[in-house]
């Protein structure tokens, strides 16, 4: 049986446009010939390496982390919560509207990112309480994503997070649940929206560039160590759950072969046959890595 004949046979979360069984088998198999010395990993945060829904509770993003927390106050006496579901109702149908353009959408991104960033810079958030809000929060890595993780890292191939949402939290999520992940090392990075601290720990900015769905490339990367190390990585595993993801790559200009791996966390027929032409393996509504670990170990 054909690799991805079986992969399908095995998961019924799997699906695979019928155009692309060919491709897609000679692009796992390509992966494989090459083996682990060639490839690197480039993923998404937020409802790619963590769960969306659990028990039927949608679970929390990086920005939802801080959101959770209800009884922030803002100087105008409203709630940072309130205010941030206000701009999720506004923005959020633009940013998933299959209907409009990517530069249509981009603007009101940037306007969405920038007003989310100036409502937490209000806040006065303290860097000494992001580890008690993580913790406290209902974050979690889908089943078996601690594992590809480790994986990659046990076998130094190098794994590259990029995210919209907010770097700070990713890096102390992943200090508690994969404490051998490093940010800004040869073998693992985070490209995401990091804060900036006064000298007391209070954020007051965050980095210059804002990183919204629609403007992941790995131009971001360029002056990074981590560069360096994926020159001659020329296979990639891509990994996102949303179509600004498939661009995660598009600064990368040696690549030989791309297995784009997209989950659908919440699916209708329409949705998911758009899914299946922009990715070469869909998972839908799957809060499991099997695949990906399915994939990764028959790449050695």
């Amino acid at each position: 049986m054909e690799i991805i004949e079986n992969i399908l046979h095995k998961n019924p979360h799997v699906h695979i446009h019928d155009d692309k069984r060919a491709s897609a088998e000679r692009t796992l198999r390509s992966l494989i010939d090459d083996g682990r010395k060639m490839l690197h990993v480039v993923t998404d945060f937020d409802y790619t390496l963590t769960m969306f829904i659990k028990n039927g509770v949608t679970l929390a993003t990086t920005f939802g982390v801080i959101y959770s927390q209800s009884s922030v106050p803002l100087p105008d006496g409203s709630l940072l919560s309130d205010r941030g579901k206000e701009l999720y109702l506004k923005y959020s149908p633009i940013a998933i509207d299959d209907h409009m353009d990517v530069a249509e959408k981009i603007p009101y991104m940037i306007e969405w990112w920038r007003s989310i960033q100036n409502l937490l810079i209000l806040s006065n958030l303290n860097k000494s309480h992001l580890c008690e809000l993580v913790h406290q929060s209902n974050m979690e890595l889908k089943i078996g994503a601690q594992k590809f993780i480790t994986d990659l890292l046990h076998s130094q191939t190098p794994i590259l997070i990029f995210s919209a949402g907010i770097g700070d939290i990713i890096e102390v999520f992943l200090q508690k649940e994969i404490p051998e992940f490093k940010h800004n090392h040869e073998s693992s990075h985070i490209v995401s929206n990091f804060m900036q601290y006064d000298d007391n720990g209070t954020l007051k900015s965050f980095n210059d560039k804002i990183i919204h769905p629609l403007n992941k490339d790995e131009h971001a990367i360029h002056n990074t160590i981590y560069y360096q190390t994926i020159l001659e990585r020329q296979n990639v595993i891509l990994l996102g759950d949303s179509l600004g993801d498939i661009a995660m790559i598009d600064g990368m200009n040696n690549l030989k072969n791309v297995l784009k791996i997209g989950f659908l966390n919440h699916s209708t027929q329409e949705k998911l046959e758009t899914y299946k032409n922009a990715f070469d393996i869909v998972l839908c509504e799957d809060e499991t890595f099997v695949v990906p670990n399915s994939i990764l170990k028959v790449i050695q």
